[in-house]
């Protein structure tokens, strides 16, 4: 009677589980490296909202020309 794991013994598993160690070992590489801070969301809907209304954007200037 064969065993639960005895496909591993056959070489395409191996080199098939290998590849998939390595995969994830590259993806939690990548998600470490670029996803590890959360990101700061910033509400402005009320600037695009002025925006995409074509409403005048109000000026820092303190004396227009």
């Amino acid at each position: 009677m064969p065993g639960p794991l005895d496909f591993l013994k056959h070489p395409l598993a191996k080199d098939i589980g290998l590849i998939l160690l390595i995969k994830l070992v590259l993806l939690m590489g990548i998600r470490s490296v670029w996803f590890d801070a959360p990101v700061e969301v910033k509400d402005d809907g009320v600037q695009a909202a002025l925006h995409v209304l074509g409403a005048p954007t109000v000026s820092s200037e303190k004396n227009p020309k």
